[in-house]
Formats: C-alpha cells, sequence, structure tokens
C-alpha cells in the first residue's frame, strides 16, 4: 500500500470511516487493497505448492528406501532327495549253475614263435620292402678291365709319335706299323677316344703352319682307315706351331714337326 496509502487510511478511520466508505472517497484505497488481495493469494498459492511438492518426494523416497531395505522372500528348498535317483543293484542269476562257462586260462606263447611284426604279410596288400639291387657282375668286372685298357692305351701312344719331313705331310712305311698297333689297340677299349693332334715347326707363316698340321692330322687317320681299321675313336686337329715341343736350334725343330696321339676317357652317355 506504501507509506502515504497507510496514513491516508488511518487518518480516514480517525474520522469514524469504515474502509469501504474511505475507499469510495480515495479509489487509491481501493486498488491497494486489490493489490495486496493478489499478492496475499499469490504467496498461498505458492506455500500450497511447495509444500505439495515436499510432501510427494518424501513419499518417493520412503517407497524406495523400504523397498531397498526390505530383502527378497526366499526361494522354496528344492527337495534333493527327489532330484537323486541311485542306481538299483543289477544281478544276473543264471537259472541254472550248470549254464556258467569258466574263463579259459590264458596261454603263454614263447617268444621265438613269435615272428616279427614288420615281416607279417597284410591282407590285401603285398610286401613293399625294395629289394637289395643284384650287382652285375658282369659290368663290375668290366669297369677295371675298361680302366686298365684305356691305361695301358695311353702308355702305348708316348711311343707311338710320328715325325715329319720339313713342310711334308706324308707317312712312310715305318710308320704305317705304328699306326696299326695303336689302331688295333684302340678297337679292343671301346671306352677310349683318342686325339690326334698334328704340330709343325716355326718355318714358314702361321698360317702355312696351321694349315699343315691339320693336313698331318688328317693323313694319319687316313692311313689307319687304309688298313681296315676302325677310327671312329679317332680325331685329327691342327694346332699350328703353338705347342712346340723343343724352342732353339734349327736341329731341334725336327721334334716339333710331329703327330701325338691323346688317349682320352669316352663318355658312355654319348
Amino acid at each position: 500500500m506504501g507509506f502515504f496509502g497507510a496514513s491516508n487510511a488511518a487518518k480516514y478511520r480517525a474520522e469514524g470511516l469504515s474502509l469501504m466508505q474511505a475507499s469510495r472517497i480515495d479509489s487509491s484505497l481501493a486498488k491497494n487493497d486489490f493489490k495486496r488481495t493478489l499478492i496475499l493469494a499469490g504467496l498461498a498459492f505458492l506455500l500450497v505448492g511447495t509444500v505439495s511438492f515436499i510432501a510427494v518426494q518424501t513419499a518417493s523416497r520412503t517407497s524406495e528406501v523400504a523397498a531397498v531395505a526390505s530383502p527378497p522372500a526366499p526361494a522354496a528348498p528344492i527337495e534333493l532327495a527327489a532330484l537323486v535317483t541311485r542306481p538299483q543293484p543289477v544281478s544276473f542269476v543264471p537259472k541254472d549253475a550248470s549254464q556258467v562257462t569258466p574263463p579259459e586260462p590264458a596261454r603263454l606263447i614263447p617268444a621265438s614263435a613269435v615272428a616279427p611284426q614288420r615281416d607279417m604279410p597284410v591282407a590285401g596288400f603285398t610286401n613293399v620292402m625294395p629289394e637289395p639291387p643284384t650287382p652285375d657282375v658282369a659290368a663290375v668286372a668290366e669297369a677295371p678291365r675298361a680302366l686298365s685298357c684305356v691305361a695301358e692305351l695311353a702308355r702305348l701312344a708316348e711311343r707311338s709319335t710320328i715325325y715329319f719331313n720339313i713342310g711334308s705331310a706324308q707317312i712312310s712305311g715305318t710308320d704305317l706299323v705304328r699306326l696299326s698297333t695303336i689302331a688295333r689297340a684302340a678297337n679292343d677299349c671301346p671306352d677310349a677316344q683318342i686325339q690326334v693332334t698334328g704340330h709343325s715347326d716355326t718355318t714358314g707363316s702361321d698360317m702355312i703352319n696351321f694349315d699343315l698340321s691339320w693336313k698331318r692330322a688328317d693323313n694319319t687317320v687316313l692311313a689307319i682307315a687304309a688298313q681296315g681299321l676302325d677310327t671312329s675313336h679317332f680325331e685329327p686337329v691342327g694346332f699350328g706351331a703353338r705347342s712346340p715341343v723343343s724352342e732353339g736350334s734349327t736341329s731341334d725343330e725336327d721334334v716339333n714337326r710331329r703327330v701325338e696321339f691323346v688317349v682320352l676317357r669316352r663318355d658312355p652317355n654319348l
């Protein structure tokens, strides 16, 4: 109402007027009274709502505490005796005691009568154990003979060198006997292969010496074939003057004009 409203109301009461009569005289008193009534009503409504909210929250918390504090009801006990079933003993009693056959005593088998398991054949299968290879007696006996014939032929070849005159590739009659001997030994040694190597001295150009060394090797093989002997074991090759036996004076050149026989072991796979 304010200070002035309160003083005016006191003045009107002192004059003996009621509040309604004073309100008719002073309209501000009625307005202030109406505002005061609204404020009091609002405060009362707010107070009632607050009390109601507090009461609801208190009741809710009380019910939750009671629900937590109260333990669950125990479950009904299970009768274990009803669940466990004991097996009943089963007995087999023959009607007649004569029907019972006593077990046979175990028989002992001597160890010598038991064959090894790996030697026992399995029904439906054959023995798959590999048999030891049988040595080829003929091949075993042939190997030393082949080695011995190659070694013997190599020793014979060292003594069968043929020499030529200067600039010549002609074979003399005395050399034909030597060629026949080594050719027959080669035919009796199938594992041997012989290189017929032709050589020359340093006289002349390299081209002439190279060509002359090939002619000497070829003529040697042709001389063997002219005697009706097999020349499949012989292979001619020329080296020119690249492999001299001796180097020095002109007289030493005589041993460089030659044909030599180099014995090799033939590859059996060829």
